[in-house]
């Protein structure tokens, strides 16, 4: 399933991108979710829990940072996750890039995923809804810490 999103912040890129390359930082942004460890610099651990309909899922996940590039402002990451009581896993890539306009940064996701188990069952449509929902939250909270 491919789901692209983008989003505004008044704010300079500069400023934006760096908040990006933060994992625990936008972690923290993402309802729901949380760094259990870091591995490395590049691998982090974690805990999601997603509501998608009348479903409730926790995943826990691990996180591959591929690469951060500063000239373009963008961050490539893989995601894996299991859900508890194997309802199922996702694997995804995800794009990030911030694109500085007048003053603001414009943010440009790009997610390609793959889900297996009950909220696979739920439909594409439902499923695309609450990560757009997800997204607009995620960016209401990172815009509060600037």
């Amino acid at each position: 399933m491919i789901i692209r999103a983008s989003f505004e912040i008044d704010a300079p890129a500069d400023r934006v991108w760096p908040m990006l390359c933060d994992i625990v930082l936008v972690a923290a942004c993402i309802p729901n979710a949380e760094i259990t460890e870091i591995v490395d610099e590049m691998t982090y651990k974690a805990k999601v829990a997603v509501k998608v309909g009348s479903v409730a899922v926790r995943y826990g996940a691990t996180i591959f940072v591929e690469s951060f590039n500063g000239a373009t402002h963008t961050a490539t990451m893989r995601i894996h996750g299991n859900a508890s009581g194997s309802h199922g896993g996702v694997k995804a890539s995800l794009v990030s890039q911030v694109v500085a306009r007048d003053g603001r940064s414009h943010v440009d996701l790009h997610s390609d995923a793959q889900i297996s188990g009950i909220v696979a069952t739920l439909g594409g449509r439902l499923i695309e809804g609450i990560a757009k929902k997800t997204v607009a939250e995620f960016s209401a909270n990172l815009a509060k810490l600037l």
